[in-house]
């Protein structure tokens, strides 16, 4: 009788799913059946983007790439370089640009940075407001 069954293919291999014919290698849609390649090329999933920072890591298409900088990889890379990982930091992906871009705002902060020598400013009796150094010679030739 099992001669006469596996003729017709009532045999118990019928509950594997079988795999997709899929040539070109396409991410699968919710059905478990290969997305459509005008789809596929739609969505720029051809497309490849790859991120140091990330460690390598590959990304396939741009709608995945914009959302990695948002996400635990980049930010832990980001940290592992002692970088903070905020809005100036997008669309960076190679080590040595964050890092020069981090050098960059940190010298435009400290720029902006209250400078003690330079900017402080003293009053003398007569309420004339004047520089720390100016202060500082006047004080030293016995004019105050």
């Amino acid at each position: 009788s099992s001669g006469i069954n596996a003729e017709y293919g009532d045999n118990d291999d019928d509950d594997e799913e079988l795999v997709p014919y899929n040539p070109k290698n396409l991410p699968l849609g919710w059905d478990g059946k290969p997305i459509p390649y005008w789809l596929y090329k739609l969505h720029g999933l051809n497309l490849y983007f790859n991120c140091e920072i990330c460690g390598n890591f590959k990304y396939r298409g741009p709608k995945a790439f914009q959302r990695h900088f948002a996400e635990w990889r980049h930010a832990h890379g980001m940290r592992c370089l002692g970088i903070p990982n905020t809005a100036h930091f997008a669309n960076v992906t190679l080590i040595e640009d964050a890092r020069a871009l981090w050098e960059k705002i940190k010298a435009e902060k400290n720029k902006d940075k209250f400078q003690k020598e330079t900017e402080e400013e003293f009053e003398d009796s007569h309420g004339n407001v004047v520089s720390r150094k100016v202060y500082n010679d006047l004080k030293r030739q016995g004019l105050l």
